[in-house]
């Protein structure tokens, strides 16, 4: 019997070969795009789920609330977690740890001269032995507590142990050293960890050898916070998420008790991938709102591709109207029809999957730089793409295939074969309209999404973020003394150069992402102030390079005798000074000294346009200068590049040289953004190009059907336009229609998306209107198509059939 249902299958597939390649084809692209989606979200979900004590792991981070609204940080001070273990002995573990921020690392000789220097951007990291009782890694050699448990031991992947000493087997007992200053001995290997982490520490570096980077007095200071700075715990199975936070709280009051707005939470570990507010170490999350927006793209694509297959097969259903008469006549009972009929559409979806295989097979290397796929991904590997195949083909085949064959087998056989069936009595004329509503409305949404999401991306690229961010080329100074005594030869040697404009020292750029908050006090109140200030060291010459907006005072400068700060715009406005000439003279006091206000510049953005702008506090601290900027002309860049790195290279000779552009740098913020809205683009033309070949089946049937009427029209006179007219009319009500549906779901669902940035385009009306312009065009083209060839037929020919 299925031996029988098969070669039927086959037969009919090749008896109607057009409408058995707009199936398989709309099937097979709207499948693809589903598989392609599936991978990218599946992937997203899988991160850092393969840690066995995943539901219990938990990272500490700040939310200060104040009248403004609120900041979040990532960073606690350096002794909350000995403090946290000491009041809460009911944790596990509890684990600090110290993220390296583009470190370098030198591999020594036998004699202990630096060779190899490699430049880790995130990969560096310090750790005690707790942290790897909280997380899951494999030791190839040594363990936790051997390990890490003394100063200057560091602890390497295995792929970080052969990019740096050929092969992991030998690199035990050899020597690095961190930033050319802190001499470390290898005490252990760790097998890699997966892609799917966002702890993805490779060179981990034993808590104790910080104290010998930083200043003495952090480890008791409460009052400064540094977002490198993380605690993660390990909470008991009997202590839940809510209960603890209420206990933090008594925490705050006994160890920070001047902190009247500021809280501490705990963030799940499987937050950290998916909570923008609160960064994970690799800095590379991916919203909830995304991963929705992707999961609801994928669905309307398959349902898409399931609705072009049921207009067409119910449409083609007139044509086999005899085929079902005959075998009813011949004894065939309904059952039988509907399983044969079913099994015709599970053969044209297992062909669609097959060559949906093959399109992603062909589509991931190229989707590979906007998915986040890492690169060789093994699809064969993912067991859950296999469930969701075979899931995919059932459910296909029943959402494609159940209601055209209960329509062919519900035939009356004497009607069916005195040819008596017609467009309207074969039944559906209504469903296949709303059918034909909702693919469009679906089209529509992706397309004014595309837009929206296209809009936002130029919005970013457009707006004057505070600051000029053109032709600055940064490049990173050493974090030592020595580094700090040869800033003034530096700066006298950079600006000689022709093609350099202005130079710069400082801790970081106005938009670095960075961030080093403390408590403060303004104009002698007698308390801090309830929000903290993000402070930045910068010279004199900082304001004028960056082009920096003064609304009151001055910079600093190098005569000026006393330290003395500028602020920008939003501390004023946290505060409540209106006027900034106001604030010109006041003091801050942080960490018990006070900095005179000279100056306040206009607001700029120091993060992505996800985050606010915060206050900020420029001072000119030389101790704490980490980076070099150079404002550049447009001739001879290759020239004053090369003349750069031989100035920085003789100055530093231990180190390595890297240097980026700072609008580059400022690029990076907004990859999810950039790729998302690629995505947006792809499927969106996915969605209309499935649409467009259900639109072109459908009105290929009707013409067949009207071809009487078109040749008795033709012979009373009406001319192409009108044959047109004639059958387009019907199908552009319904793509009207489907504009009107899909515009308030269009701007409900984008303006949640939007809501993921502080600073977003405003949703324009014009974007509902070019979309609904291009979807009339677009199915007008495809309409006219079939319409134009249906007009040119000879009537003769057409009423002799007839």
């Amino acid at each position: 019997m299925l031996q029988n249902y098969f070669k039927i299958a086959i037969r009919n597939l090749l008896r109607h070969k057009a409408f058995s390649v707009l199936n398989i084809l709309g099937l097979a692209v709207g499948i693809a795009a589903a598989l392609v989606i599936f991978l990218v979200v599946s992937f997203e979900l899988s991160f850092d789920a393969f840690h066995t004590k995943k539901d219990r792991i938990y990272r500490v981070v700040n939310e200060f609330k104040h009248a403004a609204g609120k900041d979040y940080q990532t960073g606690v001070p350096f002794p909350f977690g000995k403090a946290l273990q000491t009041d809460h002995p009911e944790l596990e573990k509890v684990a600090m740890v110290f993220n390296g921020n583009n470190n370098q690392i030198s591999v020594l000789d036998a004699n202990g001269n630096a060779g190899k220097k490699f430049r880790e951007e995130i990969t560096v990291a310090f750790a005690g032995p707790e942290y790897f009782e909280i997380f899951d890694y494999k030791w190839l050699s040594g363990t936790a507590v051997q390990a890490l448990n003394k100063p200057n031991a560091v602890v390497l992947s295995r792929r970080m142990a052969e990019k740096y000493f050929g092969n992991w087997q030998i690199a035990t007992g050899k020597f690095l050293k961190l930033d050319n200053e802190a001499l470390l001995q290898v005490t252990g290997i760790l097998e890699d960890l997966p892609e799917h982490t966002d702890l993805k520490k490779e060179v981990i570096i034993s808590y104790a050898t910080i104290r010998s980077l930083i200043d003495a007095r952090e480890f008791t200071n409460w009052r400064s916070v540094w977002s490198d700075s993380q605690c993660y715990l390990l909470l008991p199975a009997s202590t839940s998420e809510k209960t603890f936070n209420a206990s933090l709280v008594n925490f705050l009051k006994k160890h920070q008790p001047e902190d009247k707005n500021h809280i501490y939470l705990l963030q799940p570990l499987h937050d950290l991938h998916f909570n923008p507010n609160y960064p994970p170490p690799s800095f590379r999350s991916i919203s909830k709102q995304t991963i929705l927006a992707l999961v609801l793209i994928g669905l309307f694509i398959l349902v898409i591709a399931c609705i072009n297959f049921v207009n067409l097969a119910t449409a083609q259903a007139l044509g086999r109207a005899k085929e079902a008469g005959v075998r009813k006549v011949l004894g065939s009972n309904r059952k039988q029809l509907v399983w044969q009929f079913l099994g015709e559409t599970f053969l044209i979806v297992l062909l669609a999957v097959l060559f949906a295989a093959v399109l992603v097979q062909f589509m991931l290397p190229v989707l590979q730089p906007v998915s986040n796929l890492p690169e060789n991904y093994n699809v064969t590997d993912n067991i859950y793409l296999w469930l969701f195949l075979a899931g995919l083909i059932g459910v296909v085949t029943l959402l494609s295939g159940l209601y055209p064959a209960l329509v062919l087998s519900g035939f009356q056989p004497i009607q069916a074969l005195k040819s008596k069936m017609t467009i309207q009595t074969i039944g559906g004329v209504s469903l296949r309209k709303a059918l034909v509503v909702l693919q469009f409305s679906v089209s529509q949404v992706l397309i004014i999404a595309t837009l929206i999401a296209v809009s936002q991306m130029d919005f970013i690229q457009t707006k004057d973020l505070g600051f000029n961010q053109k032709a600055i080329l940064l490049a990173e100074i050493p974090d030592d003394s020595l580094a700090i005594s040869k800033i003034s030869t530096l700066r006298n040697q950079f600006a000689a150069l022709p093609g350099v404009e202005k130079v710069s020292f400082h801790s970081d750029a106005p938009a670095s992402g960075n961030s080093s908050m403390t408590n403060f006090r303004f104009t002698n109140m007698a308390e801090d102030e309830d929000f903290p200030l993000s402070m930045k060291a910068a010279d004199a010459s900082y304001f004028d390079t960056f082009a920096l907006r003064f609304l009151a005072g001055r910079p600093y400068t190098p005569s000026d005798t006393a330290r003395a700060v500028v602020i920008n715009q939003m501390l004023l406005e946290k505060t409540g000074i209106k006027n900034p000439e106001d604030a010109i003279g006041k003091p801050i006091s942080i960490a018990g000294r006070r900095y005179p206000v000279v100056g306040v510049v206009e607001n700029f953005h120091q993060a992505s346009l996800r985050q606010k702008i915060v206050p900020i506090g420029l001072v000119s601290q030389k101790t704490s200068f980490r980076q070099v900027a150079l404002k550049v002309s447009g001739h001879n860049l290759k020239e004053t590049q090369a003349a750069v790195k031989n100035i920085w290279s003789a100055a530093f000779p231990d180190y390595v040289y890297e240097a980026t552009f700072l609008d580059e740098r400022i690029a990076e913020f907004y990859e999810e953004e950039a790729k998302l809205a690629t995505l947006f683009q792809l499927f969106a033309g996915v969605a209309i190009f499935i649409g467009c070949l259900g639109l072109y089946g459908l009105v290929s049937f009707v013409a067949v059907q009207k071809t009487k009427e078109i040749g008795i029209r033709k012979v009373l006179g009406a001319s192409l336009t009108n044959i047109v007219a004639l059958l387009s009319k019907d199908f552009l009500k319904l793509v009207i229609l489907a504009n009107i549906i899909a515009w308030p779901l269009a701007w409900w669902a984008m303006n949640n998306w939007l809501q993921d940035f502080e600073y977003r385009t405003p949703i324009g009306w014009w974007m509902f209107a070019v979309a609904g312009l291009g979807a009339l065009i677009i199915a007008l083209v495809t309409i006219s198509f079939q319409a134009i060839k249906a007009g040119l037929a000879n009537p003769v020919k057409a009423l002799k059939n007839e």
